[in-house]
C-alpha cells in the first residue's frame, strides 16, 4: 500500500509538472516557428531521459546515483537545443535589424508610414525578421496598436538591438519627432555597440578558453589514468563515496563555469 500510494504521487507530480512544462514551452515553441507542439517537446524530454539513463547504466554498470544524473541531463537536452535555437534566431535577427533599420528610415523618408515601411522590409527580407514583422502587421490589422505589436515583438525576442529601436520608435510617435532621422541616428548607435562588443568578446576570449580547459582537463586526466591503472580508477564508479565525489566534481565545476561566464561577460 505504501508503495502503490507512493507511486500515485510520483505519477500525480510527473503530471502536474508536464502540465507546466507545456504551458512554458508553448510560446516559445510558437515563436520559433518549429512547427512541433509543446507535447511532441515532453514526449522528446522523456525519450531522451530514458536514453540517458540507458546510456549511464551500460557505460557504469547501473549505478543508481549515475543513471539518476544521466537521466536529469537527458531530460534537459531538448531544452538546451530550444534555447541554443533561440540564441542563433536572436543573433540573425540582430544581425537583420542592421539592415532594416535604414530600410525602414529610407522608406519613411519616401512617404510611406510605419506600417507601409515595414511591409516593404517583409516584402524584401528573410526570415526570421520577414516572420517577426510579418506577425507585427498581422495584430496591427486585428485592431492592436502598433507600439504594442512591436512591444511584443520585443518581448518574444528578448533583443537589446530591438529593445532600443521599440523604445525609441515609442518616444518618436509621443513626442512628435521626426522618425526616420531618429532611425538613422539608432542605426548607427547599434552600429557602435556592436563593435563594441566584439572587441569586448575578443579580448575576453582567452577567460572563455580558459573556463573550457577548467571543465575539461579533470575528465582528461581521468582518462588517461584510467588507460594507465584502471583498478586506480575503478573505486570513483564502484563506490557509493566514489559516485558521491563524481556529483560533487560536476557541480564545482558547474559553479566555477558559471563564475568564469560572469567575470567575462560584460554588458554593452
Amino acid at each position: 500500500m505504501a508503495l502503490a500510494l507512493v507511486g500515485q504521487v510520483a505519477l500525480q507530480a510527473a503530471e502536474v509538472y508536464r502540465r507546466r512544462f507545456i504551458v512554458q514551452t508553448e510560446e516559445r515553441v510558437e515563436s520559433l516557428y518549429l512547427g512541433v507542439s509543446p507535447q511532441r517537446l515532453w514526449l522528446y524530454s522523456v525519450l531522451t531521459a530514458g536514453g540517458g539513463a540507458l546510456l549511464v547504466a551500460v557505460i557504469t554498470n547501473f549505478m543508481p546515483l549515475l543513471v539518476v544524473v544521466g537521466a536529469v541531463v537527458g531530460f534537459l537536452v531538448p531544452r538546451f537545443y530550444l534555447a541554443n535555437m533561440e540564441q542563433q534566431r536572436r543573433k540573425k535577427f540582430d544581425a537583420q535589424l542592421l539592415d532594416a533599420i535604414p530600410m525602414l528610415a529610407g522608406a519613411m523618408k519616401a512617404g510611406m508610414s510605419l506600417m507601409q515601411a515595414m511591409e516593404q522590409v517583409t516584402r524584401e527580407m528573410g526570415p526570421p525578421i520577414r516572420q517577426e514583422f510579418a506577425h507585427a502587421l498581422q495584430e496591427n490589422r486585428v485592431g492592436k496598436p502598433v507600439i504594442q505589436a512591436l512591444m511584443d515583438m520585443k518581448k518574444r525576442l528578448r533583443s537589446e538591438d530591438l529593445d532600443i529601436t521599440v523604445n525609441a520608435i515609442s518616444i518618436a510617435q509621443e513626442t512628435g519627432g521626426v522618425l526616420s532621422d531618429l532611425l538613422v541616428k539608432m542605426g548607427d548607435t547599434i552600429r557602435s555597440r556592436n563593435r563594441v562588443r566584439s572587441k569586448i568578446n575578443t579580448l575576453s576570449a582567452q577567460g572563455r578558453l580558459q573556463g573550457i580547459i577548467m571543465i575539461l582537463m579533470p575528465w582528461f586526466m581521468a582518462l588517461i589514468v584510467s588507460m594507465l591503472d584502471p583498478s586506480m580508477m575503478r573505486p570513483m564508479f564502484t563506490t557509493t563515496v566514489g559516485q558521491m565525489m563524481l556529483v560533487v566534481i560536476v557541480i564545482l565545476e558547474g559553479l566555477g563555469w558559471l563564475v568564469i561566464r560572469r567575470i567575462v561577460t560584460i554588458d554593452v
